[in-house]
């Protein structure tokens, strides 16, 4: 059964995230490493790692799930930024597979003006099977599906299949799906006809197995609009009879739901969770 829970901010430290997410009533949680807008990566000792370790235990949340930071670009054909893509990157990874999360999410990357998308497929692709090759890593890569904006890759079922299938550690990586994304790249979900037949296309084209993590977010653009501008759960393009309706029919599916609504109003967090809850029963 899926387990929800929230982005939690890592701002006051491992032990304040795991406080706001049993706060807001979290099953599961999602956190960053550091800023997501800065390449240097948070330096934590082997004592902080520990204490989290026993923390998150003692608190039963379950999977922890590491969202990589903004900066990457692993499909550019930019040396110089590929370079510091995929230093900071695989350090990412490794913070992520040293704290215990079983899940690192990453959007594929963006292909440069000059090159094509096979390439930046091609450079995504390299970059996952040398860091798993020379790394003992236990954390799952999740590739994250995007709206379509510009030049950016997976949007569609197949720009992410073909990067699956030229992993070499097919056990090692998988999806994660994100509601607001799908909508914005055109797949309907306000209509519960038209979202069984994506996800009959997702199983035919990726495999419904891979479907490890759900990004749970409304829209406020509209549908095939490329682009990704997240609303409140019910309150968006999506709607509450879609949404409703996707998580009846990934419950089984998924083993996490994670939320990146807005957080204004305060508690928020708290009302979306409640209304995935009542949906998932």
């Amino acid at each position: 059964m899926i387990r929800f829970g929230i982005h939690a901010s890592l701002r006051n430290g491992f032990n304040s995230a795991i406080e706001q997410a049993l706060d807001a009533g979290c099953e599961a949680m999602q956190i960053f490493t550091k800023s997501p807008r800065i390449w240097n990566s948070a330096v934590y000792s082997q004592k902080d790692i520990l204490s989290f370790h026993y923390a998150l235990k003692a608190s039963k949340l379950s999977p922890l799930i590491v969202h990589t930071f903004y900066l990457q670009n692993l499909a550019t054909s930019n040396e110089e930024l590929y370079k510091k893509s995929f230093d900071a990157f695989e350090k990412d990874l490794l913070l992520a597979d040293k704290i215990g999360a079983k899940y690192y999410v990453i959007h594929p990357g963006s292909y440069s003006e000059s090159s094509n998308i096979d390439e930046g497929i091609k450079r995504i692709t390299d970059s996952i099977n040398k860091i798993y090759s020379k790394n003992n890593i236990k954390t799952v890569l999740l590739l994250e599906n995007l709206a379509g904006e510009g030049r950016k890759i997976g949007s569609t079922f197949e720009e992410l299949s073909k990067i699956i299938s030229q992993a070499k550690s097919k056990s090692k990586i998988a999806v994660c799906f994100d509601t607001a994304h799908a909508f914005g790249a055109g797949y309907d979900l306000s209509n519960p006809k038209k979202t069984d037949l994506m996800l009959k296309d997702f199983d035919k084209i990726i495999g419904l197995n891979k479907m490890k993590v759900i990004h749970f977010n409304d829209s406020k653009m509209a549908l095939a609009s490329k682009r990704d501008r997240h609303e409140h759960l019910g309150k968006g393009m999506i709607g509450e009879k879609g949404l409703r309706h996707f998580v009846q029919s990934v419950k089984e599916i998924a083993d996490a739901g994670i939320i990146e609504t807005p957080k204004d109003p305060e508690n928020s967090d708290k009302i979306n969770l409640k209304k995935l809850f009542r949906w998932r029963s």
